[in-house]
Parts: structure tokens; C-alpha cells; sequence
């Protein structure tokens, strides 16, 4: 008898899991410095003579005892989350405190990842004691690396640390317009480098340390 070719099963459709609302804009987000820092120096933007320290290890929390390094990667890890919840592709440009990455190339990683925003998340340090509150940099006008990037950089500043110290209930310091900031020269699309407050103001580091806060 002939045989006959087998009828395939109807597989049953998989259920499409539902993605959240999302804008397609890729986020590469930096947390500042690390533990083990980049050695030497490196152009402060593209074909500059000017010369940077690559990286530091920042400042730290006596209060707290927490180092710049730790409460950076802790935020954006959280943030990753919040914004992958909200339909965006995030990257960073370190996940641990071991690896060495100099400015120029974070800015360079994020190209490489395809970012639409490049957000920097650092903290502040001062030697009075007594300052507090949040700010952001982005670069100038007149940049001379990237000065088309100036509308949105400023934009994305303003709206960051409007919506951070709402949130926060942090002192807003405004942004703080420079073309000092290596990674900020470096990135080829509209970045900011948000200062999430004080750790060397012993009320703001503890909050800043805090998991409910960084929530």
C-alpha cells in the first residue's frame, strides 16, 4: 500500500506577549566612574590638543560610606528597569565596578549601541559641606565639536532635572552650560549629565544611598 505523507498537527498560534508602549528611541545610560580608573589622559573632544584625565574614581558619601561608583550603577540599574518597563531599548556603558572605561569611551559606546539619548549619571562633591541640591550639563552653543547638538542637549537638561527635583523635592540648580565635559564633547547625539545631588552634604548623601529614594 502506498504511504500516505503525514498530516501536520495545527500547532496552536503562541499568544503574542504584549509590549509596552514604546517610541523605538534607544537610551545608553553612563554610570560615573568606576572603581578601577582608566590611566593617562585623552582628547577633551574630537581633534582637540587639550588633554583629560580618561576617568577618577569621584567623589563618596562619609555619611553613607558609599563611593560615587556604587550609587551611580545602582541608579541606572533602576532606571533600566523603569524605562524598559516603558518600552525602551536601554543600554549601559558598565554593569560592574571593575572595568576601566575612560570617557571618550563611553561617549564611543554609545554611538556604537545606536543612542538617541546619552544620559550621564553622576553626583556631586563639594569641600563646603553645606551645598545640596541637583543640577545638569550639557555643552554650549558654540561647541566646537558638536554645536547642532546644542537644542536638544539643552533640552533634554532642562526637562531631566525638572522632572528629577519634582520628584525628589531636591534643590533645582539649573544647568550648567560648559564645554569642559570630555563625554559630553565626545557624544555624537544629544546628551546631559545629570548631578543627582550632594554626597559630601551628610543629609543628601544618605538620602541619595537611600533605596527608596533611588526608587
Amino acid at each position: 500500500s502506498s504511504l500516505e505523507s503525514p498530516v501536520p498537527t495545527e500547532e496552536p498560534a503562541p499568544t503574542p506577549t504584549p509590549t509596552p508602549f514604546g517610541n523605538g528611541l534607544v537610551i545608553v545610560l553612563d554610570p560615573g566612574h568606576s572603581s578601577v580608573v582608566s590611566g593617562g589622559t585623552e582628547p577633551i573632544g574630537p581633534g582637540a590638543a587639550q588633554q583629560k584625565q580618561k576617568d577618577t574614581t569621584g567623589t563618596h558619601g562619609d555619611a553613607s560610606g558609599m563611593m560615587e561608583y556604587q550609587l551611580t550603577l545602582a541608579v541606572c540599574l533602576k532606571l533600566r528597569e523603569a524605562l524598559w518597563a516603558e518600552g525602551y531599548t536601554v543600554y549601559l556603558t558598565r554593569e560592574d565596578h571593575t572595568t576601566a572605561i575612560s570617557n571618550v569611551e563611553r561617549a564611543q559606546k554609545a554611538s556604537d549601541l545606536g543612542a538617541d539619548i546619552f544620559l550621564r549619571i553622576h553626583a556631586d562633591g563639594n569641600t563646603d559641606r553645606r551645598r545640596d541640591g541637583a543640577q545638569t550639563i550639557c555643552i554650549t552653543g558654540t561647541n566646537p565639536y558638536h554645536p547642532n547638538l546644542y537644542p536638544e542637549s539643552r533640552s533634554l537638561s532642562d526637562n531631566i532635572l525638572t522632572a528629577y527635583c519634582q520628584e525628589t523635592g531636591l534643590r533645582n540648580l539649573g544647568v550648567w552650560e560648559t564645554d569642559s565635559m570630555t563625554g559630553n564633547n565626545w557624544a555624537a547625539m544629544p546628551a546631559t549629565l545629570l548631578e543627582l545631588g550632594f554626597m559630601t552634604n551628610a543629609e543628601e548623601d544618605l538620602r541619595l544611598s537611600g533605596e527608596e529614594f533611588q526608587n
